[in-house]
């Protein structure tokens, strides 16, 4: 199998452009912040490029040699920065958002003073990776005094407790770093992305060993996010959608993942989502299940040809 250059394959983009596309948060700049995530991804690719030079053909190395080197192939990461950077750069970039859409929620948005798709994509339209959303307050004295209810080790159930030991700490959940965000600071619409290629969601978190990883990107959705800097500070959460982006292989089977039950079970049953988000008492939550997308790299490839590039079909052999 001969290589395709990685420069056009696995990096739609140059650094500078991709430096673009992090937020700040509230401790560290935007600079900072993609100083960090940059090392990763130009390392990753190096390596990749490296190795690709290296082995033109690659059939019947084995695994164990295979898998560091190109990592890049199946990381989620690569995944949602190359299909999120086709749509944002296309020339015809609200009608290739709108059609995605679309196909996940349908033509009219469930969202509260929105009609059209396109209102949701003309206008300043952010693209940002990586994104830090501070958990919820409510969650957290939620938890705080249901602590023996969401866990059972005790040296867990030790480490909740203050220095003192006389009161349960008010900070059992960090923030939520979701993988990607397209945000409107014009009407505060955003969407909320959680991408996967071969990984399922987490299931627990430190001091909660049943909070699944849907319910938290729900929770945080739900949450508005003032403190942060702007545009983040815009967002408006009854106008925030949240999308799993997965390869179609999942949906065609989605009993194979977590994620594939718990998908359908919220988009269909309200009281699922009222069940595992326990301390918000007063939502909508049919409303809320109407928020919630599958698309697939597969509707991706489909609206824009390209964007994704690891189902294309390999090159011919030389």
């Amino acid at each position: 199998m001969s290589s395709r250059p990685i420069e056009r394959t696995y990096l739609p983009f140059t650094p500078e452009q991709l430096r673009n596309h992090f937020a700040p948060t509230s401790e560290h700049g935007a600079n900072e912040v993609a100083g960090r995530q940059l090392h990763y991804y130009l390392e990753s690719a190096k390596r990749y490029q490296e190795f690709m030079a290296e082995h033109p053909d690659r059939r019947a190395l084995p695994i164990s040699t295979l898998r560091y080197p190109c990592q890049i192939e199946k990381d989620e990461r690569f995944w949602i920065v190359t299909c999120l950077m086709n749509h944002y750069y296309s020339p015809d970039r609200p009608a290739r958002l709108s059609a995605l859409l679309r196909s996940a929620f349908g033509d009219v948005p469930p969202l509260e003073g929105i009609q059209s798709w396109n209102e949701c994509f003309v206008g300043k339209l952010h693209l940002f990776f990586e994104v830090s959303l501070p958990s919820s307050s409510g969650y957290k004295r939620w938890l705080s005094t249901h602590l023996s209810d969401r866990h059972f080790v005790p040296y867990v159930l030790g480490a909740a407790f203050r220095p003192s030991r006389n009161a349960v700490r008010a900070d059992l959940e960090g923030p939520t770093h979701v993988d990607a965000m397209l945000l409107n600071a014009d009407n505060g619409f955003a969407i909320l992305f959680e991408a996967k290629v071969l990984s399922d969601i987490s299931c627990q978190v430190t001091f909660d060993a049943t909070r699944n990883q849907i319910a938290r990107n729900i929770d945080v959705m739900l949450e508005p996010t003032p403190p942060l800097p702007e545009p983040l500070s815009i967002r408006d959460p009854r106008r925030t959608p949240f999308v799993m982006l997965t390869p179609a292989l999942f949906r065609r089977f989605p009993h194979s993942r977590l994620y594939g039950w718990l998908l359908r079970e919220y988009q269909t049953n309200p009281t699922a989502l009222a069940r595992d988000i326990p301390h918000r008492k007063s939502e909508q939550w049919s409303e809320i299940g109407r928020r919630i997308g599958w698309l697939t790299r597969e509707d991706s490839e489909d609206v824009l040809s390209g964007s994704c590039p690891w189902l294309l079909p390999p090159p011919p052999t030389s």
